[in-house]
């Protein structure tokens, strides 16, 4: 059998340790622990599920690189872990659909043949509030100075004699759903199946839990994932993804599709890339993973096609949610192995195998690339903040007469190059510059360059609230110069983003249009507010949970001549 016959699975962990195991194998599997250290490939033992088995193992025996703790690929417990809520308005908005429990909504947590001091990071916990208003639990008060992720209430474990009148409280008590514990993280339960969404399941999971069987914490977890997952599968194809103009998308995205802290996405129709967020997703990775390979095989849109799985995560998000990973600093070998990804009928050299920043590919803007592209047709557009020059190459697509695009980074400069001969437009007429945006539009403005379309989308410049007036400050400089280069005769517009949740939810959004009119009046320029996108629809969001999941926001403004 050749390596192109054999099903390859990557896992792609930034900041592991790099792990490598031989053995003859039928089916090869790539296992990169990867940080900006190094990728190594480790064939498995006859099958895959004895390959999980394997990593399994081996992870948890490595306890020197990574804590005992986060080192178990499940729970090593098979103990019933239950979660009680208080009954209050907040307990209302998780039956409602609200996907994250705080610590200080909890009256109660209780674990059945359990003899840790908490419920084990990456349990498998069912969710109660009583039904009785005047029922109390008596919870632990916080001590001055403790952090406000500590827990707060009181943890009960109880054997097979104290059952009868513990289970006598949980049945008299409402089931909100299933989810999964960190004792560590201020989201001290992230719920995966609420109850009255997915009434079938939640019984099917209780069913489950009544049987006592070994185990039973990952059958539920795997029912509830692959629950998940298929509906995300729907989904994307009730939206015509992937399609014959399209074959990179976000599959799972997190809250949205009930997975929180987790996201997945495909590109090229070929790889799918994981991207853990939380805790729960380290620890039951092989299960995720496990549940995502079977559900693409029975993908209809992937009869016949080896899939690539490659994980990755965001260690400052783990270490947020109260896991840390370490690894050791190893030589790198880089893998610049090419992926194309089709977004709307332009062609995308990815490198999804790579450790450097031209690794990924942002399908966010998926949409609002397109529609901006329509309004580009014999227009001279600029594109600030260009990565990989989506905006600048669907603008050259629907027949701008030229583009020019500017990013800081060489390496998004070269993407765009590349990705521009790839797609086959005139070199003449499409160019990418790397320079800092403020110091280009300055040189711009001395020279009397003008534009009649400008596309500013920088990355995150408010991380957090606390940086909020730092950020809005660089948004009202950056726009105000944009302005400054539009056809001072004509006019013309400007697409304006920000990928800050803190900037795009301050005050429901309006922070940032005022924060555009300002730099408006600043340039003695006209705006009038044409529309407001956020990501692409496959970035699906919670009603339950809204607007906490919105992140993007992309407003188009026509920009009036100059003295209109």
């Amino acid at each position: 059998m050749t390596m192109m016959d054999k099903k390859k699975i990557v896992f792609m962990m930034m900041a592991m340790h790099m792990i490598s195991v031989s053995a003859a194998s039928r089916r090869t599997v790539r296992m990169a622990f990867a940080s900006t250290s190094s990728i190594r490939d480790i064939n498995s033992s006859t099958s895959f599920r004895n390959n999980i088995k394997t990593f399994r193992q081996v992870t948890a025996s490595t306890t020197d690189i990574i804590s005992e703790d986060n080192t178990s690929s499940s729970p090593r417990t098979s103990s019933l872990h239950t979660v009680m809520v208080k009954r209050n308005r907040q307990s209302q908005n998780f039956r409602e659909g609200a996907p994250l429990i705080f610590g200080n909504s909890i009256a109660a947590t209780y674990s059945e043949n359990g003899d840790d001091d908490s419920i084990p990071l990456g349990s498998l916990v069912a969710v109660y509030v009583s039904r009785d208003d005047a029922q109390k639990h008596k919870g632990k008060k916080y001590k001055k100075g403790k952090p406000s992720n500590e827990p707060v209430y009181a943890h009960t474990n109880y054997d097979s004699s104290e059952a009868a009148q513990h289970h006598a409280t949980i049945n008299n008590s409402q089931l909100i759903g299933y989810g999964v514990y960190n004792p560590h993280s201020m989201y001290r339960v992230r719920i995966l199946c609420h109850a009255t969404q997915h009434p079938v399941l939640a019984k099917d999971s209780k069913r489950k839990q009544k049987t006592r069987v070994e185990d039973h914490d990952s059958e539920i977890l795997k029912s509830i994932l692959e629950r998940k997952m298929s509906d995300a599968m729907n989904l994307r194809l009730a939206m015509n993804l992937p399609s014959e103009s399209t074959d990179t998308y976000r599959l799972v995205n997190g809250e949205g599709d009930g997975c929180s802290g987790l996201a997945v996405d495909i590109i090229g129709g070929s790889t799918a890339i994981v991207m853990s967020s939380a805790a729960w997703c380290e620890v039951h990775k092989v299960a995720i993973v496990e549940v995502l390979e079977g559900l693409l095989n029975d993908h209809p849109s992937y009869n016949g096609v080896d899939i690539d799985i490659i994980w990755r995560n965001t260690p400052s998000r783990l270490k947020q949610d109260g896991y840390e990973l370490s690894f050791e600093s190893e030589a790198s070998d880089e893998d610049d192995t090419e992926v194309i990804a089709t977004e709307s009928s332009v062609k995308y050299l990815t490198y999804p195998y790579s450790n450097g920043q031209k690794t990924g590919f942002y399908c966010d803007q998926r949409d609002n690339r397109l529609m901006v592209a329509e309004y580009c047709r014999d227009k001279r557009v600029l594109d600030l903040c260009c990565y990989n020059g989506g905006f600048a190459l669907n603008a050259m697509v629907q027949g701008a007469a030229q583009c020019v695009g500017v990013d800081s980074s060489q390496d998004a400069i070269d993407a765009a190059t590349a990705n521009a001969m790839k797609n086959e437009l005139d070199p003449a007429k499409v160019s990418f510059v790397r320079e800092d945006i403020a110091v280009y539009m300055k040189s711009a403005m001395n020279e009397e360059e003008e534009f009649d379309v400008i596309v500013l989308d920088p990355p995150k410049l408010a991380p957090n609230l606390s940086t909020l007036d730092k950020a809005s400050r660089k948004y009202h400089a950056l726009n105000r110069d944009a302005m400054n280069l539009i056809n001072r005769e004509k006019g013309g517009l400007l697409l304006t983003c920000t990928c800050s949740a803190a900037m795009t939810q301050k005050d429901g959004g309006q922070y940032f249009l005022n924060t555009v009119n300002g730099a408006g009046l600043s340039a003695k320029r006209r705006v009038t507010l044409l529309r407001v996108n956020g990501a692409a629809p496959c970035h699906t969001q919670s009603p339950a949970s809204f607007p906490a999941g919105a992140y993007l926001t992309a407003a188009l403004f026509h920009v009036g001549p100059v003295g209109s």
